[in-house]
């Protein structure tokens, strides 16, 4: 077994979610949110892992990242080592030399259940046109959730589901949908040439990694205004800075025309975080918004900080759920403590307050 197929099987039987790997250190692994060295195999040979990492790519990809090294970019790849394993990979160049990020895929996919997603998000999967977006912090768990819908579409739903990423993380097998799934860099030039090319390929589900730019998250919402259904990750904490970054991406011409797309086909956001359990692990906090004719009449009038009240009172028996309202719950029911809730919030005061005031939360909160 070689150096980088060593730290993958020792990562993996860790229960550790990245790989970091640096010229002259220890590697380190991170588990429940924490970076640990893995000094059993000494300091890593960059190079050694590099071509390792190589061996185990497409030739197209190895062409392309050979290149890319040589021009002294930062490489973007995916690949299943000799156990099965599929991991991402990030090569860069840095102060110190080269060094390599792995983010761990798991082989087996959790389910909704699993992650503990609710009917209002899992219902998703049955609506036929629309955008729904699934934001968060990088780490949190966008793409895992992500993937246990189309799971669920792909058991269900007699569809064609593309998705478009950087790189390709789950590979999906067809099953009552037919899935095709596109690599940026590989098999398009773009996210945004990939996502025109859609109109051409009869999909009823499109699944987009990332809306990058104007472009891209243009044509997206004119594809779920004509009749598809496209689930896209955004990079923001909160369900209302979702909607904000979409349209700000915007000149203000253009804006309130978009203010109008957005607020007739957004179906809902889903913004998540992972916290680390007491008894170790991690568990996922969700605030989920649902699309009713108040949230859409608040983004026509440029009144989204007002969406947040509404899913504090009306939203609730609609499947709406503020990321307060999840941490708190987390909290009272002992899965996490106090302290690792508040630090998910940005309403820190309002959630001490809540958690003081509950009988259910018997540790000492800061």
């Amino acid at each position: 077994m070689n150096e980088l197929e060593l730290i993958i099987e020792t990562s993996l039987r860790k229960n550790a979610t990245d790989i970091h790997i640096r010229e002259g250190r220890y590697t380190r692994i991170r588990i429940d949110n924490a970076l640990y060295e893995l000094q059993e195999y000494g300091i890593p040979n960059l190079k050694l892992i590099v071509d390792q990492i190589l061996d185990l790519v497409s030739l197209d990809d190895k062409a392309d990242i050979l290149e890319k090294l040589n021009n002294r970019e930062d490489i973007d790849c995916a690949f299943t080592n000799l156990s099965g394993a599929r991991m991402r990979a990030n090569i860069f160049m840095e102060l110190s030399g080269m060094g390599v990020a792995l983010r761990v895929i798991p082989s087996s996919r959790l389910t909704a259940n699993e992650i503990g997603l609710p009917f209002s998000v899992t219902d998703v999967c049955n609506i036929k046109s629309g955008l729904f977006l699934v934001t968060g912090a990088n780490g949190s768990g966008k793409t895992t959730t992500i993937a246990s819908l189309i799971d669920i579409m792909n058991a269900t739903r007699n569809a064609h589901i593309i998705t478009i990423e950087d790189p390709i993380e789950h590979v999906y097998r067809s099953r009552k949908s037919l899935i095709t799934q596109r690599e940026v860099g590989t098999h398009s030039k773009s996210f945004y040439s990939a996502l025109r090319s859609c109109l051409r390929e009869n999909p009823d589900v499109i699944m987009l990694g990332e809306m990058r730019d104007i472009e891209t998250t243009r044509t997206a919402l004119e594809l779920a205004e004509t009749g598809h259904l496209v689930i896209a990750s955004l990079h923001t904490r909160t369900a209302i800075s979702a909607i904000d970054r979409i349209i700000g991406q915007f000149p203000g011409t253009e804006q309130q025309q978009v203010r109008m797309m957005v607020s007739e086909n957004l179906i809902g956001v889903l913004s998540q975080s992972l916290l680390v359990r007491k008894k170790g692990g991690l568990v996922a906090a969700f605030e989920i918004l649902r699309s009713n004719s108040a949230i859409k009449n608040l983004i026509r009038e440029q009144k989204t900080p007002q969406i947040y009240s509404v899913m504090q009172t009306s939203g609730r028996s609609l499947g709406m759920c503020t990321m307060e309202d999840s941490l708190l719950a987390l909290a009272e029911a002992d899965i996490v403590t106090p302290q690792e809730a508040l630090s998910k919030t940005l309403y820190r005061a309002d959630l001490a307050d809540k958690m003081r005031a509950s009988v259910r939360i018997t540790d000492t909160i800061d």
